[in-house]
């Protein structure tokens, strides 16, 4: 074969051979809501993103700390006191630049974060969506275009995936983006095979597969490529160093096709590397450049290909890495393609009112058509029309907040809230989340343990799946309303409520939270109570509980996948509660959840004695007939 030199120039000029450009790129909630836009239709269906793939139970922060407080160090607490995201804004002032700070550190503790984004609030706040056109409105078309910006700010770009049991790499850029075997740096000599199928998806349809070899990161290594884009079949051979190639061109004497496979073996043997393509030899080339490193795939720009049976074995036949990708990408360092991990969704609303739900039905159903993946969240008021929120906006969560410990006493209409929310919600299956109160204000009280407790298997019962704090960070004196001693104080101080909320979270909100993900509420009732507050139902016994006797109770009970669950919860906040619950004959056995080990323990058919502390609760699962 002859090599065919291919200048600086000359290998921009190519335009896409090795990947195209070389850079990638309160009053009036029931208000009827105008008529162009009161029965939106949404096309798009949302997965809902990592918040509620169900591998870890949602535990939110409202108020994170103040950008100046935005340190790895800060958010490793949150991560520490069991919080799983956070929600930017407030302190964070919708501000693009605080935005991916806030981000980027959450990158380095495994947190994930809704974000809060000033064009989000000019779509939300300043404009209609209509197609009816008018002052102050954008088409559907239009928010669209405003709304793929504001995605790709955030979003992270990932260009490996398995698929079909093969890895499929989708593009990358011009000067590295390389994936690199790990543990391969002290490679030398070694026979890397593989096969590979690519596909005609470069720029004017040329197909590409690329791999690579003695590669030191993403941006030092040998990059050969079987291509079909200058001829109908070649092997480009680029050296790159630092990022910039130095290529040349070998006319393979076939046609390289889209969709075809092709087995592909290179020999690395001191400076002496041997290609051969479906067993036949096709280049040798001896160069010294580098002595070691591991071996990789790599696209750019909008190539892509497919790879499998990947097989390295060194100078002496042993096996250095097998593998056919069922395992997923474990083996791998998978380049980096911009955008953030941490990133969940967008921070849509906060608290709007029936007119205009519309509008974000429209905006939140055009998020999904962008990326099903990013989660557009709108958190509503205390006793809003839950129903119109889920019919207008058709939320992958429904989300609420009422703080309900008062100066003096609680709320007591936090039951009916929780019960309306509830019956929005559970005829589609929606999830729903809720605010738990974690600082003083005016007119309320400072939580204790016991009240966060309280708050959360109160919630819990009536089959909540997210669970948020407001707030994490004591907003500053000069906001108003009083707000004081929250997780941490204003100057940065951890409070005795820091304490309190992550053994909350660690050990018992996690793991019963991740038993209640799957589970579905049947009913929400009160058991020894004189008076029963609205929102909840008066316990009758029945063939599962044929009594329940002692002190007052709240009964979440729920159908799931193995079997029928119950969790009983204290009703005070303030006192013990005892009693004696004696099974039914549809019951066989029941067995108690044990958060410690996550594991339920078997109680037999005997009489239940329940002993919780103030706002504590215990799960229960059902075996019966």
């Amino acid at each position: 074969m002859t090599d065919h030199p291919v200048s600086r120039k000359g290998f921009l000029g190519l335009g896409a051979a090795l990947g195209g450009a070389l850079g990638v790129p309160a009053s009036g909630w029931a208000a009827a809501a105008p008529a162009h836009a009161r029965t939106p239709q949404p096309t798009a269906t949302g997965t809902g993103g990592p918040l509620l793939d169900g591998s870890r139970f949602p535990i939110g922060v409202f108020w994170p700390p103040p950008p100046l407080e935005t340190t790895v160090e800060r958010y490793q607490q949150m991560a520490d006191a069991g919080f799983t995201y956070l929600h930017t804004g407030n302190y964070g002032w919708a501000d693009v630049q605080i935005a991916t700070w806030s981000l980027r550190t959450a990158d380095q503790v495994g947190l994930k974060v809704l974000v809060d984004d000033p064009d989000i609030r000019w779509l939300t706040r300043s404009v209609s969506i209509s197609e009816d056109g008018g002052p102050f409105t954008l088409t559907r078309a239009e928010a669209e275009t405003k709304l793929r910006e504001i995605i790709a700010r955030y979003r992270p770009v990932r260009w490996w995936e398995v698929t079909d049991g093969r890895l499929l790499i989708t593009g990358g850029t011009g000067d590295g983006s390389i994936g690199i075997s790990r543990d391969s740096a002290g490679w030398t000599d070694y026979t890397l095979s593989f096969s590979t199928s690519p596909r005609a998806t470069g720029a004017g349809g040329y197909a590409q597969s690329g791999w690579a070899f003695r590669a030191r990161d993403e941006r030092n290594a040998y990059v050969w490529l079987l291509n079909n884009q200058s001829g109908p079949g070649n092997l480009t051979k680029a050296v790159f160093v630092d990022g910039a190639p130095r290529v040349t061109v070998v006319p393979l004497g076939f046609d390289v096709v889209a969709g075809e496979t092709y087995r592909v073996e290179t020999v690395v043997e001191g400076d002496t590397f041997t290609t051969s393509v479906n067993g036949r030899v096709v280049d040798t080339t001896t160069d010294t450049t580098f002595a070691s490193g591991g071996v990789g795939f790599r696209q750019a720009g909008g190539e892509s290909a497919y790879y499998d049976d990947v097989r390295v074995v060194d100078a002496g036949g042993r096996l250095l890495l097998a593998e056919d990708f069922s395992g997923g990408l474990g083996q791998w360092d998978v380049p980096d393609g911009g955008g953030f991990d941490s990133f969940a969704g967008i921070h849509l609303y906060d608290e709007p009112t029936v007119p205009k739900l519309a509008d974000l039905g429209a905006l939140a159903d055009i998020i999904r058509s962008i990326d099903p993946d990013v989660l557009p969240y709108i958190n509503h008021f205390p006793g809003f029309d839950y129903r119109a929120a889920v019919e207008q906006t058709s939320p992958e969560v429904l989300s609420f907040d009422r703080y309900p410990i008062l100066s003096s006493g609680e709320d007591v209409g936090y039951f009916q809230n929780w019960a309306d929310v509830r019956a929005a919600a559970l005829p589609t299956g929606i999830p729903t989340w809720a605010f738990v109160q974690s600082v003083g204000y005016t007119a309320h009280a400072v939580p204790t343990k016991a009240d966060l407790l309280w708050q959360i298997n109160i919630s819990l019962a009536y089959g909540c799946k997210g669970i948020q704090y407001f707030t994490y960070w004591t907003p500053d004196p000069a906001r108003g309303e009083n707000f004081h001693d929250g997780i941490v104080l204003v100057d940065g101080t951890l409070t005795p409520l820091y304490e309190a909320t992550q053994e909350v979270n660690t050990t018992w909100l996690q793991q019963v939270g991740l038993q209640v993900l799957p589970l579905t509420s049947t009913a929400v009732q009160a058991a020894n109570l004189a008076s029963v507050p609205g929102g909840l139902e008066p316990f009758e016994a029945d063939d599962e509980i044929a009594e329940l006797t002692g002190d007052a109770l709240v009964l979440g009970r729920f159908d799931g996948p193995d079997g029928r669950h119950l969790l009983l919860v204290n009703h005070s906040r303030t006192e013990d509660a005892r009693g004696v619950l004696r099974w039914g004959p549809a019951v066989q056995r029941a067995s108690a959840f044990d958060p410690a080990s996550e594991r339920y323990r078997s109680r037999g058919r005997a009489p239940f004695r329940v002993d919780l502390g103030p706002g504590e609760a215990t799960l229960l699962r059902l075996e019966t007939a």
